[in-house]
């Protein structure tokens, strides 16, 4: 696969990036082709990844589920280390959800949900009531959403995975 943009190689930008604690990614390098649409990735990436009221395992397992839904494999391989091993391998396709606890399995059949529907019933939408407050039900379809626009960006723009 070959990228459809250009990766950049320097933008003012990539300091941000930098101060956000991330590496120069092929997905970064190819956004900045539009300096101000890396600008509001950035800033939605940081809320995501940030300031979400969503533990951090439990985002990381909600994004690797949605990339393997949609296919990502780019996701996958930037978010597969964020997760245990034998939960990695739940969220996998074939892979059993046993692995998980109701609160995580919740959360990952809405994702899944989503990614063949872009929503979930009414029975989905109930689990997670009883597992996750209001804010964090918002936080988890905003994190899910997020991440099936990435899935968009890297797809459309045929985003490399980097070398190493």
């Amino acid at each position: 696969m070959t990228a459809r943009v250009p990766y950049v190689q320097a933008d003012p930008v990539f300091a941000r990036v930098e101060a956000m604690g991330r590496p120069l990614l092929n997905l970064y390098r190819a956004l900045a082709n539009q300096p101000a649409a890396l600008d509001a990735f950035l800033d939605m990436s940081r809320y995501v990844r940030s300031g979400s009221s969503l533990d951090a395992g439990l985002r990381e397992l909600v994004i690797l589920a949605t990339a393997y839904e949609l296919g990502q494999d780019y996701e996958v391989a930037h978010h597969r280390g964020g997760v245990a091993p034998d939960k990695a391998a739940a969220v996998a396709p074939g892979g059993s959800l046993a692995a998980l606890d109701e609160r995580e399995r919740s959360a990952v059949e809405y994702a899944r949900s989503t990614a063949l529907s872009r929503t979930c019933d009414d029975a989905i939408f109930e689990r997670l009531k009883s597992h996750f407050s209001t804010e964090q039900i918002v936080d988890l379809v905003v994190t899910v959403a997020w991440y099936h626009l990435c899935a968009v960006i890297l797809g459309s723009l045929k985003v490399e995975l980097e070398k190493g």
